[in-house]
């Protein structure tokens, strides 16, 4: 058996491991930056950190033992990278969901989960952030917090399958790691941006407005210059050329994407920042 304490990077390692080795798994999750503790699937990374593939493993843990208290003593800035992350879980399954007209009973549940931690992230965040910044990791709000960015958000993708694990602000996302520097940012700090880039791409500059301001509240990333990355011409085409490949989970949110389309999207999003 393999027992796994840490974060998504070492939980998604101990998960290639276990099938390889055939092991049971048990994960202990010392961060909530993702639902990569509960989801039977690893994001891999080269030895540059740029993204390489996302294999879905034949079987889960065994046993996921959550202890928000001891995740909240990481600090609110590594739930600000978590809440990134499982908002997009609402922006990335719903055009996905909505142009399918052959929708399951776990579609749907999928669908209804994504849009309660939508509600949930947007009203909770900010009050479960202050409980962590004063020292109250045993607060309720924080507890909530922590089990909707692990378990909640896994059901999405859980329940969804490929429809609900990923479309356009997670390319974009895997686009960024193309970009030097951009290991220094989170995870979900570039899906949360990538949220944006998609809304965007998709004609709806309103919700970007929208959201702005709770990115703003909470900490997330609205820019290049927020992620500490060079916003140049090369750059911005190899995100959108990564983003908009054929093979891409972009084009299930906007069908026919273009690294045109893309790259007006980025620049247009840093005259909204």
């Amino acid at each position: 058996m393999i027992v796994a304490i840490g974060a998504g990077k070492l939980a998604d390692t101990a998960k290639n491991v276990a099938e390889i080795l055939d092991l049971d798994l048990i994960i202990v999750p010392t961060l909530a930056c993702a639902c990569a503790a509960y989801s039977p699937y690893s994001v891999d990374y080269d030895d540059e950190h740029r993204f390489l593939g996302v294999p879905v493993h034949p079987r889960n843990s065994i046993a996921l033992l959550v202890d928000s208290s001891l995740i909240a003593r990481a600090g609110a800035d590594k739930l600000v990278g978590g809440i990134g992350d499982t908002i997009a879980k609402w922006y990335e399954s719903a055009p996905v969901f909505d142009q399918a007209s052959d929708l399951t009973v776990f579609d749907r549940l999928a669908y209804h989960s994504a849009h309660l931690i939508h509600d949930m992230l947007l009203e909770e965040s900010e009050p479960a952030l202050e409980a962590v910044r004063a020292g109250d990791y045993d607060n309720e709000l924080v507890r909530t917090l922590i089990n909707t960015i692990i378990g909640l958000a896994g059901t999405v993708g859980g329940f969804g399958g490929v429809r609900a694990r990923e479309s356009g602000a997670h390319s974009v996302h895997d686009g960024l790691t193309r970009v030097a520097g951009s290991a220094a940012t989170m995870h979900g700090e570039k899906v949360a941006y990538g949220v944006l880039v998609q809304l965007l791409v998709e004609g709806k500059e309103s919700e970007v407005q929208a959201l702005l301001p709770f990115y703003a509240t909470i900490g997330l990333p609205h820019s290049w210059r927020q992620m500490n990355l060079e916003f140049t011409d090369g750059n911005l085409q190899t995100v959108a050329d990564f983003a908009a490949a054929p093979d891409s989970p972009f084009h299930a949110a906007v069908p026919g994407v273009t690294p045109a389309q893309i790259i007006e999207a980025m620049r247009t999003l840093e005259t909204l920042a």
